[in-house]
């Protein structure tokens, strides 16, 4: 599914750039609009108590969109490995002669009620819910990201708030990508720009819910990021800025 659209100024950083989770939040409703169209989003799965919820996401920035500039947004479905149902992103300036941003995601379908995974075979036949396939942004899927084994460090705690929720009732998946970049130095985020970032899920944060933010610089130009509550991890983002 494809869509034409201008770069706004709330999307962008003081460089005039991207945001990393401006990104997100532009795929992730290109997403929704999209498995609409193909019969299963959120509609039809909200019929069988079951949403989609983001796993995990890579995403590679070529060169990032700016302020005011035209590009082409495509997505698609790519079926299911394993538990996961994955999707891919690619952005293209305006005559599609250049590519932007690279981008994978892997998916979960979770019962609203029970919060438990469930898988795409059982609610869907495999003839209607159709995939492009042997087209990749990204070949491999977004993996788990490691621990660094030394250097965390606590840099802040946020606190789930209004803003952050969305209506799966938990902090919607860009916020986390939010916190992430607040947490970075001033320096490396003001001077750099941003490469690559990844980015797994692994515990909802819901309102009201208190976050532990952890850094750990992993090279000069990479930032592991951390979330904690109550000791166990809700998020993790790596980060990649360019060397100059």
């Amino acid at each position: 599914m494809k869509e034409t659209r201008t770069i706004t100024c709330y999307e962008t950083d003081a460089a005039k750039k991207l945001k990393p989770f401006a990104f997100m939040n532009l795929a992730q409703e290109l997403a929704n609009r999209d498995a609409q169209r193909l019969g299963f989003g959120y509609d039809q799965l909200i019929a069988m108590d079951t949403i989609w919820v983001l796993s995990r996401m890579e995403v590679h920035y070529l060169r990032a969109p700016e302020w005011r500039e035209t590009v082409v947004m495509d997505t698609w479905h790519k079926g299911e490995e394993g538990i996961f149902s994955l999707r891919d992103f690619l952005i293209r300036n305006e005559d599609s002669t250049q590519d932007l941003v690279k981008a994978t995601s892997s998916w979960l379908i979770i019962n609203t009620g029970s919060r438990r995974i469930q898988r795409p075979k059982n609610l869907f036949d495999p003839l209607t819910h159709p995939v492009r396939p042997v087209h990749h942004a990204l070949e491999a899927p977004c993996g788990k990201i490691p621990v660094p084994e030394k250097g965390l460090k606590l840099t802040e705690q946020k606190k789930v708030h209004y803003a952050d929720i969305d209506f799966n009732l938990h902090a919607n998946n860009a916020r986390y990508m939010e916190w992430a970049m607040d947490c970075l130095e001033t320096e490396l985020v003001t001077t750099r720009t941003v490469a690559s970032f990844r980015i797994n899920f692994n515990t909802e944060a819901r309102l009201s819910d208190t976050i532990d933010l952890y850094v750990a610089e992993t090279t000069p130009l990479i930032r592991y990021v951390e979330g904690m509550k109550g000791g166990k991890s809700v998020f993790q983002a790596e980060v990649t800025f360019r060397e100059s």
